[in-house]
């Protein structure tokens, strides 16, 4: 599934910029979203008491590891040119399809990461 959200992230960077450019915002992005599902899942943890607020250390740390992580994965041995030619053979219906995978995506990562983050701070 990762790298299905990483194929479409290039896809989606493809339609603003050139390639060599979205191969690494496409990896950026989705270290992002990433990031933002594990401080919601923290955010969750902390109000049950199970861990403390991540300090501004750790979140350099999280995010960091998640770019060097992703970096790894998609970078050495060029791994990310496998992904795109796997997927690069979509026809037109499950391009849409992805397409709207990809925005369900980020909208409930959002919105997940906002009400988290309100109820946190009780304003909801």
């Amino acid at each position: 599934m990762i790298d299905y959200l990483y194929y479409r992230f290039y896809r989606l960077w493809l339609h603003h910029s050139v390639a060599e450019g979205a191969v690494f915002f496409a990896m950026l992005l989705l270290s992002i979203m990433l990031y933002a599902n594990v401080l919601t899942v923290w955010g969750i943890l902390t109000q049950y008491g199970i861990i403390e607020s991540p300090s501004d250390t750790q979140h350099y740390i999280i995010q960091g590891s998640l770019i060097a992580l992703l970096s790894g994965r998609y970078f050495l041995k060029k791994r990310y040119k496998r992904i795109i030619a796997k997927y690069d053979d979509e026809n037109p219906v499950q391009r849409k399809a992805g397409a709207w995978i990809l925005a369900i995506y980020i909208i409930a990562t959002f919105a997940c990461f906002l009400i988290e983050t309100f109820h946190r701070h009780g304003k909801i």
